[in-house]
């Protein structure tokens, strides 16, 4: 997998923004990747008050989705950004949620112990960090034993005609400047086939693995 030597920055004006554009894409992002996690947690998980780590949380709305659909369990986001975080942090002070708590961190150096979480999920950003083989190592050291890891990002082996095609719809929506701009990140989408062998090498058996557009995977510890 390639290694990147730059995170983007999730930071000030850019952050905002971000975290607003993200607020439009609830029903279409966050909320089926929480069912499909509580689906997950249901079905591998045993522990009924499950410790659940969200890397590269960004404005913790995927952890405010799980927070609805798995009430008792214990939540954190990590993120690089600071005032990603300072987002997040508003975000669950208005929702009165004391389940989800956000430390400051890089997804190759998770600020937890060992062995701390029963489920690691993380949502369209292992491709933007630094390191994707260092990121999976430090889920696979934070992971319990038993306890799973759910990835979902783009796939960086779909056809790019294919690609192309799926951008149509943005182009209709945000302008040709902005679904080039997004199209250009594709050069950074990883291969599942290769996010797969990486997770096999380091202990994950893979439980799920469905590849579109997107690509959904589950190691279990």
């Amino acid at each position: 997998m390639n290694e990147k030597s730059l995170h983007h920055s999730w930071n000030g004006e850019h952050a905002n923004k971000f975290a607003k554009s993200m607020e439009n894409m609830k029903k279409s992002r966050y909320i089926p990747f929480a069912k499909k996690i509580h689906q997950f947690v249901n079905k591998f998980v045993m522990n009924n008050s499950p410790v659940i780590l969200d890397v590269g949380c960004g404005p913790g709305l995927l952890l405010l989705e799980i927070a609805n659909l798995i009430p008792n369990s214990q939540l954190i986001g990590i993120d690089f950004s600071k005032d990603m975080l300072q987002i997040a942090s508003e975000k669950v002070k208005q929702k009165e949620l004391d389940s989800i708590i956000f430390k400051q961190g890089p997804a190759e150096d998770i600020p937890l112990p060992n062995a701390h979480n029963d489920v690691v999920v993380c949502l369209n950003s292992l491709h933007d960090f630094n390191s994707a083989k260092e990121t999976i190592s430090e889920v696979y050291r934070t992971t319990k034993e038993d306890g799973i890891f759910i990835l979902k990002d783009k796939n960086g082996a779909f056809p790019k005609w294919k690609v192309i095609l799926g951008f149509i719809p943005l182009i209709c929506k945000s302008g040709f400047k902005k679904t080039l701009k997004y199209f250009k990140s594709n050069e950074l989408w990883l291969n599942p086939e290769k996010v797969k062998e990486c997770m096999e090498d380091l202990g994950f058996r893979i439980v799920y693995l469905k590849k579109k557009l997107d690509y959904l995977i589950v190691g279990k510890k």
